[in-house]
């Protein structure tokens, strides 16, 4: 569909891509944008060898944040089926060849679910992580300001909570970064491999101090002015064993339309360290993209599996790029919408997608 957002985005990516992009016609209900590599000098084909063998083509599709306590773990509860919230988006999340999320809320049964809406607390019954496994996540970031809750107040179980969401994850195949026991376990990336290319996820977290972990506490990735040193040599650590780096961030200012400008000096120097992709979670609501010669960065998704109000917090988007080898080829938006009372994502079209296009409308690049 060649929608008035589209184009623009796709104009905005051809000015700052080195290389020309294409968009082909689709049945996605989103924009599809591929970018086209540039071509760097003359080939005499009759000079050269045979071509060698295809790089390997791996998806990877992203999603906004998801909690699955309060009025989502009540609802699921009522239908008796833990797969609920994930009904209508599952088989696009399980196509990619790798889906990641933003989980900002516990699964962990150190406290119930806490009664729906009247609490701040996003803690959820540890089965509800199998709508997770259901969806085809293969790892999420736990590096988020809800993680750790617990308790009526939250906070109250010393890090069980976190603990427990690590633990119960993995026990169901989905690997998590951006948490751990102590700083040295919650700043290791997540490694999966694909087609013999190996993707780093580094989870990091700017919001709320009292969930950083710190050296025998446990706790979530710092990001912060005083961590950013840390954080860049941890990618720069992470490119040294794998392929494509992509780090995962919970920062920004909650229901702002556009990141801060310390988000976009982080998002540079984050891409300068080695990183292809930065996606961004926590503002609840989707924020403008920003495209560079060497990567992406999406500042905020909105969410995706949340229990908000407001149309504009039940609209978010996720993202499906593509790599050829361990090279960046192409991306897709895919809006979604949070339907009433209910809760469960369902991907749209017509206006209401092309609103949600229009906030991810590329930024210009900063000037050095």
């Amino acid at each position: 569909m060649k929608r008035r957002s589209i184009l623009f985005l796709a104009l905005f990516t051809a000015f700052f891509f080195i290389g020309p992009v294409s968009i082909p016609q689709s049945k996605s209900l989103s924009a599809d944008l591929s970018i086209t590599p540039p071509v760097i000098d003359a080939i005499d084909a009759d000079s050269q060898p045979s071509p060698a063998t295809p790089e390997p083509i791996t998806t990877i599709i992203f999603t906004g944040d998801i909690h699955l306590g309060r009025c989502i773990a009540q609802v699921t509860l009522r239908s008796g089926d833990y797969t609920f919230p994930f009904h209508h988006v599952a088989e696009t999340l399980r196509s990619a060849d790798i889906t990641a999320g933003s989980l900002d809320g516990s699964l962990s049964d150190a406290s119930p679910p806490m009664p729906c809406p009247e609490s701040m607390n996003l803690i959820g019954p540890k089965e509800m992580g199998l709508g997770l496994q259901y969806a085809g996540f293969d790892v999420l970031s736990v590096a988020t300001n809800h993680i750790m809750d617990c308790g009526e107040k939250g906070f109250n179980c010393d890090g069980q909570a976190l603990l427990d969401t690590i633990n119960n994850v993995s026990l169901l195949g989905i690997r998590s970064t951006g948490g751990g026991r102590d700083i040295h376990e919650a700043s290791q990336p997540a490694i999966i491999e694909r087609h013999g290319i190996r993707f780093a996820f580094l989870g990091l977290n700017e919001i709320d101090d009292r969930v950083w972990a710190e050296e025998a506490a446990p706790g979530t990735n710092p990001l912060s002015a005083s961590s950013i040193e840390k954080v860049l040599q941890d990618i720069s650590n992470a490119k040294g064993i794998a392929d494509v780096v992509i780090v995962l961030s919970q920062w920004g200012v909650e229901y702002a339309p556009a990141p801060v400008p310390h988000q976009r000096e982080w998002a540079q120097r984050i891409l300068d360290a080695g990183a292809t992709l930065v996606i961004g979670n926590h503002p609840h609501i989707v924020q403008p993209m920003e495209v560079h010669p060497t990567g992406l960065v999406f500042y905020s998704l909105g969410n995706f599996v949340f229990d908000q109000d407001n149309d504009f917090r039940r609209e978010g988007m996720a993202v499906q790029v593509t790599f050829r080898g361990s090279r960046l080829e192409g991306w897709k938006l895919l809006p979604i919408n949070i339907k009433d009372y209910t809760f469960p994502p369902e991907w749209v079209d017509g206006a209401i997608a092309n609103r949600i296009l229009d906030r991810a409308i590329p930024l210009p690049q900063l000037t050095q």
